[in-house]
């Protein structure tokens, strides 16, 4: 999968850069879940993609994604 996609426009291209951390409220949106479950999901001893960056709580979109792949290769989380 590409980082970055380019999408043309008469003006002038725009481009997307994927993002490799996110915080809590985006993995909120990506997961359709609340705030508070994602921060249960950051306590998860299964779970280790969560860092602290100055007083912020980021995520890493990879190991989310990795997690969400073993949590549907386990059958669901608990």
């Amino acid at each position: 999968m590409a980082d970055k996609q380019t999408i043309l426009s008469a003006e002038k291209p725009l481009v997307y850069i994927e993002p490799i951390a996110v915080k809590a409220s985006t993995v909120a949106q990506m997961l359709d879940v609340s705030r508070p479950k994602v921060y249960e999901l950051a306590a998860r001893e299964d779970f280790h993609g969560a860092f602290k960056l100055g007083g912020c709580t980021l995520f890493s979109v990879e190991a989310l994604r990795e997690w969400v792949r073993a949590q549907c290769r386990a059958g669901g989380a608990e």
